[in-house]
């Protein structure tokens, strides 16, 4: 399963996948650079199809801590707590991380009613905050085995040249072709790729990931990207819903 839908008006939907989730991610034609959080959340929850439903979002800190959502009312836009991923049972509440250029994870057991999203730039790599969204998940009977992983777009290995210093922190969880020698003593680095490798270690199935061929920093320039932008980089929004269970699917 590989497909995207892309609605006029911008932003993609994860396809293909079974009913009970919608799950994407923003562009900048929907959420441009300079549009405040809280719209661009908003904004995030009618391309998913929930027009009025709560969401909840992070201060995120490049670490390994997960905050449950729940109890936010409808129509509100919520910072959950300060981490880099948000876990919740409750259907009809929309969990989003957001980025410009780290990786975007969503994580998704349909039959246990347990969805994660997770913020992994480099630093929370290092940290394992793939492992912890999966702990998360299964702390509330979520299962490695039937756990759907949608990756959002992040910098691609050949436009991000990393120092010595991020290799040495990520040593242990580097998979085979994630990095690769750039000039002098720094290397181009895939940090996508050691988050799907995490996953895939813990037992999630390679045939429910989706890691789609999208880099941030382009070309085309169809997102935001702090490498390319600098300060004035906005922030894609990525996340899911889990809808009423009559649509669930196991």
């Amino acid at each position: 399963m590989s497909a995207l839908l892309w609605p006029d008006g911008g932003g993609a939907l994860f396809d293909g996948l079974p009913p009970g989730i919608t799950a994407g991610f923003t562009t900048l034609d929907l959420v441009p650079d300079d549009l405040p959080a809280d719209d661009g959340a908003r904004r995030f929850a009618r391309l998913l199809g929930v027009p009025e439903a709560p969401v909840a979002r992070l201060k995120q800190v490049h670490g390994a801590a997960v905050v449950e959502a729940r109890g936010i009312p409808p129509g509100e836009v919520a910072v959950a707590g300060v981490a880099d991923a948000v876990v919740t049972t409750e259907r009809g509440l929309v969990v989003a991380v957001v980025t410009a250029d780290c990786v975007p994870i969503v994580l998704a057991d349909l039959e246990a009613g347990v969805l994660v999203a997770a913020h992994a730039g480099w630093r929370g790599t290092a940290a394992r905050v793939a492992g912890a969204a999966l702990d998360a998940l299964e702390a509330r009977g979520g299962s490695a085995g039937r756990a759907w992983a949608l990756f959002g777009p992040s910098i691609s290995r050949d436009r991000y040249e990393v120092g010595p210093e991020v290799l040495a922190a990520l040593d242990g969880t580097l998979p085979p072709g994630a990095a690769v020698p750039g000039r002098g003593d720094r290397s181009y680095l895939d940090v996508a790729a050691c988050n799907e490798a995490a996953l895939l270690a813990r037992g999630v199935r390679p045939e429910r990931v989706l890691r789609p061929a999208l880099c941030t920093f382009g070309p085309p320039v169809r997102f935001c990207s702090y490498r390319r932008d600098g300060e004035r980089a906005g922030r894609i929004f990525t996340g899911a819903v889990l809808l009423p269970s009559r649509g669930a699917a196991r």
